[in-house]
């Protein structure tokens, strides 16, 4: 009885982060909730989701009824095709033709990669996919996100870690997922599903479009954009969306993320653009 009251509260437990998001980052304003956040619960017989683009007719379609899978069920995928982890207890496709080979990492150095010294959840891995060349991106302190000036603190932040501006930040088309393992990330408050959300999205809160939660299920979906004006993009005056679709899975153990990031100016054919929903449909979470 304990557990399904648990489970029905999620939904009601992710509307509430969406209020705590915007108080955590301190940036962009509280006016912007109701506008730009649209909360879907999911009825029992919806099992497809399909959240598009901030700004084009792209859309991540994403089918909930096939996220969890059996252990024998993952033994019996083909490795040539699918990375399965039995481990860790997830299963993602292989780099398709044009992708660059699987990374394996820690938080920590992947932080590392930004000078950025990590401070939680440090030796948790990370497995990481990109698909060509970035865009170098030079920002400062003109430099807006959908519309708002950067906060002051992270300007701050931005001056402690890579020095004086103008700051070049490379973007990449990418699939990255995380693994946390509850008996570690507990101790840093993260026990439920929405803990975990809140902690990912604590820097990006204001820049979340949808999220979708189903009553019964451990999973979570969110789409979020970022449009950064008063930049540089590869040395050349730009304008530049960012879209990311961040799938939030737990089991007993661990919980997951999938980030997936696109950005539509990067120059590359729709064949990118499948490849990044392939790599969404073939996750499995395995229980």
């Amino acid at each position: 009885m304990t557990e399904e009251r648990n489970s029905k509260t999620l939904p009601i437990a992710l509307i509430g982060l969406i209020g705590a998001f915007l108080t955590t980052c301190g940036g962009i304003g509280s006016a912007l909730v109701t506008s730009a956040v649209t909360v879907y619960q999911m009825e029992r017989q919806q099992q497809q989701v399909a959240l598009p683009a901030s700004q084009s007719n792209q859309k991540l379609k994403v089918d909930t009824s096939s996220i969890f899978i059996t252990r024998q069920e993952a033994a019996d995928l083909d490795p040539a095709s699918y990375y399965t982890n039995l481990e860790r207890a997830f299963v993602l496709h292989r780099p398709l033709l044009g992708w660059e080979k699987m990374e394996e990492m820690t938080v920590r150095e992947q932080l590392a990669e930004e000078n950025i010294p990590c401070q939680t959840v440090c030796d948790q891995p990370v497995y990481r996919i990109r698909n060509g060349e970035p865009i170098e991106v030079e920002s400062d302190r003109t430099t807006t996100i959908n519309g708002h000036l950067i906060p002051d603190e992270i300007l701050k932040l931005s001056e402690t870690l890579y020095g004086p501006p103008p700051w070049k930040t490379p973007y990449y088309n990418q699939v990255i997922v995380n693994v946390f393992e509850k008996s570690e990330v507990e101790a840093f408050g993260m026990r439920t599903l929405p803990d975990m959300i809140l902690f990912n999205m604590r820097f990006t809160a204001g820049r979340v479009n949808r999220i979708v939660a189903r009553v019964n299920s451990h999973f979570a979906i969110i789409q979020l954009s970022s449009t950064y004006e008063n930049i540089r993009a590869d040395g050349q005056p730009a304008t530049m969306t960012v879209d990311n679709w961040v799938l939030f899975s737990e089991t007993d153990r661990a919980f997951y993320t999938v980030d997936i990031r696109y950005s539509p100016q990067s120059g590359q054919s729709i064949q990118v653009w499948d490849d990044l929903q392939t790599y969404i449909d073939q996750f499995r979470v395995i229980q």
